[in-house]
């Protein structure tokens, strides 16, 4: 259960994997809307409480999907075990953090490191 991070065209592209794709097939910012992209800590991906679940589904410790409120943020979740999940940072989106596991995290945070825009 991994998502598929891509960059095309001046745009941030997550494709959901798994039961997540029922819901919906992607996530898509411009890259100019990204703040800052980071490894996701894994005891804050696992606890039980991400908020107000605002859509999608919980399995606690195996499955988050779906937008969440929690303290004035609205954050999108596409995780399994929360060992290999990124948060990304975003402005000027409806969404104000995507927390997605994915295959190789480092691999996803240096390839669009080097594409985001200066501060």
């Amino acid at each position: 259960m991994r998502a598929r991070v891509s960059v095309a065209d001046g745009r941030l592209r997550i494709d959901r994997s798994g039961v997540a794709r029922w819901f919906g097939t992607s996530v898509d910012v411009p890259l100019s809307h990204v703040v800052s992209i980071a490894p996701a800590d894994p005891q804050s991906v696992r606890r039980w409480i991400k908020g107000i679940r605002l859509a999608g589904i919980e399995i606690p410790r195996r499955l988050t999907w779906g937008v969440y409120r929690q303290g004035g943020k609205v954050t999108w979740w596409d995780t399994g075990s929360g060992t290999d999940a990124l948060m990304i940072t975003l402005r000027d989106e409806r969404l104000d953090q995507l927390v997605v596991e994915v295959e190789d995290p480092a691999a996803v945070i240096q390839a669009l490191k080097t594409r985001l825009p200066d501060p």
